[in-house]
């Protein structure tokens, strides 16, 4: 370089490439020549700029102007590529995934027509049940040193195949293995077969405890048990039953308890009505008319119909809204209702913190055991040994059980605390009555006055009123 420059008498520290912080884009200048310098050659720029690690996206029409026309200011000479995002997976169904718009319609005058219904929805083995488009994984960039720029990939929709369906060799496509009702809980999709009892579940019938869904045409009496892997349909009531499913729940008739009645699914829920019963839903519990001196859980929403849309006694807790017309009674009947957390999270907490009390005391029990035998020495009768033996291997497996116990605590306590955006919304369109207590994540609001046309939010610490909306 020092050849080149004594013949030709030109500054090479007056040739600058310079370069944006993350090399994507680079500048040539020319300084202003001294007197007895020679103007640089293009072969001499193109020296420098190689010897600046230029290798992509180089603009040589541009060194050659700046170069013959003497240009002074900084000019772009180099431009790197940016990595294109890859495209997000798109899932199309072909049966009914949200289940509300299955469940009975409120007419204009507050009736429902069940006669005019099709609550279930049938596929045929083989039939189409979802079409998917894979997500992409995007285009590399390069910066104008030769850099490649990893590409950021779309967002994938999981879908999980559950009973019964399959995928084909592209994993783009979901059918049905059997005839029978599609399902779509959380990310898994199945096709449950269909059991069916014309009347009653009662002494005719005993329990029931099926791999498919259940259709019930009669009620579900007292005492009596209905589990299903897929959903459950009962075109009556269930008076003092108990009800598992792991699908969708669908009660034309009521839910009465008398204390004893529990429903629970990890799907959604329709209901006429509840009354002094116990349901705990992960998904939105819609009910038509009431709930009444009930425990209602659901991990979405709970919303109640346009006619009496009563809430009144008990503890009503969803994780998302609560959605009513009226709150509470004129007689200050004691009502919870919260939003803003997770009530089966909650449910797990308390648990957790349950368990983790009995194995405190457990434990307890086992290190003074053990203290008592390792006071007895190294040489230990038989018994003895096999005894100090068991209960370290106890000892050993309890305190496992208590980390576990205490990182999932932990982590539901995360959950808790990263819902400060938006705790969720209580709404009564038209009166929350004294002697109900709202909460929303952890504020509480006890109403000694009537209010109307209000919707309940949190901020700063307090739950809210705002006006209805």
């Amino acid at each position: 370089m020092s050849d080149l420059n004594e013949h030709t008498k030109v500054n090479w520290d007056k040739i600058r490439i310079e370069f944006t912080p993350d090399d994507m884009k680079a500048y040539l200048q020319l300084e202003t020549l001294a007197e007895g310098e020679d103007w640089p050659t293009y072969e001499l720029v193109m020296k420098k700029i190689k010897d600046c690690g230029i290798v992509f996206g180089l603009k040589d029409v541009v060194v050659k102007r700046v170069v013959e026309e003497k240009i002074t200011k900084s000019v772009l000479i180099a431009e790197g590529k940016s990595a294109v995002r890859g495209e997000d997976a798109e899932v199309t169904y072909f049966f009914e995934v949200n289940r509300m718009k299955l469940i009975p319609k409120e007419l204009e005058n507050g009736r429902v027509d069940h006669r005019e219904l099709s609550l279930i929805h049938n596929v045929k083995k083989g039939e189409k049940l979802l079409e998917k488009k894979l997500l992409t994984p995007g285009i590399p960039g390069q910066t104008v040193k030769g850099v490649e720029i990893k590409p950021v990939a779309g967002r994938d929709i999981p879908v999980v195949a559950g009973k019964n369906v399959s995928w084909d060799e592209n994993k783009t496509c979901l059918t049905a293995n059997i005839d029978g009702e599609p399902s779509l809980v959380g990310r898994k999709v199945s096709v449950q077969n269909l059991h069916r009892v014309s009347g009653n579940v009662g002494y005719g019938t005993g329990n029931i405890d099926f791999t498919g869904s259940v259709q019930i045409r009669g009620d579900v009496e007292n005492g009596f048990t209905v589990k299903a892997a897929g959903d459950i349909l009962i075109y009556g009531n269930v008076d003092g039953g108990f009800i598992y499913a792991d699908g969708n729940v669908t009660i034309n008739g009521g839910i009465i308890g008398q204390g004893k009645t529990v429903v629970e699914c990890k799907g959604e829920l329709y209901a006429r009505h509840i009354e002094r019963s116990k349901v705990d839903v992960l998904g939105n519990v819609q009910v038509r008319d009431t709930i009444i001196h009930s425990q209602v859980n659901s991990g979405g929403k709970i919303a109640l119909g346009s006619q009496k849309g009563l809430i009144m006694g008990g503890i009503v807790r969803a994780k998302d809204e609560i959605n009513a017309q009226v709150i509470g009674s004129r007689m200050g009947t004691i009502t919870e209702v919260e939003v803003g957390t997770d009530p089966a999270s909650r449910l797990e907490l308390n648990e957790i913190e349950k368990r983790l009390a009995e194995l405190e005391k457990e434990l307890d029990k086992v290190e003074k055991a053990l203290i008592i035998l390792n006071k007895q020495g190294m040489n230990l009768p038989p018994e003895k040994a096999e005894m100090k033996a068991k209960i370290t291997r106890t000892s050993f497996v309890m305190k496992g059980e208590k980390r576990k116990l205490e990182a999932r605590k932990e982590e539901i306590l995360e959950e808790f605390n990263q819902r400060t955006e938006d705790r969720g919304r209580i709404r009564a369109q038209k009166t929350i009555y004294p002697g109900v207590r709202a909460i929303i994540g952890k504020a509480v609001r006890i109403f000694q006055d009537e209010v109307h046309f209000s919707v309940l939010a949190y901020s700063e610490g307090e739950v809210v009123l705002q006006s209805y909306r």
